[in-house]
């Protein structure tokens, strides 16, 4: 079974691209000490994958960098595209589903929570000037997964948004 959560947000300050960025690997020893111990981390490319194979349930967390131009994050931002049709949306995919708004700085986004059996996961997106950041965590409790997304949102992405 894949594990899988989205998490983006989008960067950086005055405007520049995800790939002009903070490079993963420089950020890569921060989202490792704030996950926790046993969290060891592969990045390629624009993805960073977090795991912690002797944490309970094995959570993963993935961190990806890019871009977003199809007009979300005007959407988002002039209220055409509510967090509560994302809420209704997410529902109607998965009843567990719930999004919350989840603006951090510069950017806009949301951060969703659902189960998928015996797994929960939680999904940070996060949009700015056409740059996008996500942070997907897979678990076996809700509050492991959401909590890894929480940490990332405080200890790393500021570094991405550009705050």
């Amino acid at each position: 079974m894949r594990w899988w959560m989205a998490l983006a947000g989008v960067m950086l300050a005055n405007g520049a691209r995800a790939q002009d960025g903070p490079a993963l690997a420089a950020l890569e020893a921060r989202a490792v000490a704030a996950l926790g111990a046993g969290y060891v981390a592969q990045i390629e490319g624009d993805r960073m994958t977090l795991t912690c194979a002797a944490c309970d349930g094995a959570p993963m967390v993935e961190l990806r960098v890019g871009r977003q131009e199809d007009g979300t994050e005007g959407r988002l931002r002039s209220g055409a595209t509510s967090i509560t049709v994302l809420d209704q949306q997410c529902r109607g995919r998965n009843p567990t589903c719930r999004v919350e708004g989840a603006d951090l700085g510069p950017a806009v986004g949301w951060v969703s929570a659902y189960r998928a059996g015996a797994i929960a996961g939680s999904t940070l997106v996060l949009l700015r000037d056409g740059a996008m950041v996500i942070a997907r965590s897979v678990a076996a409790s809700p509050e492991v997964a959401r909590g890894n997304v929480e940490r990332l949102r405080a200890e790393v992405l500021p570094a991405l948004i550009g705050r």
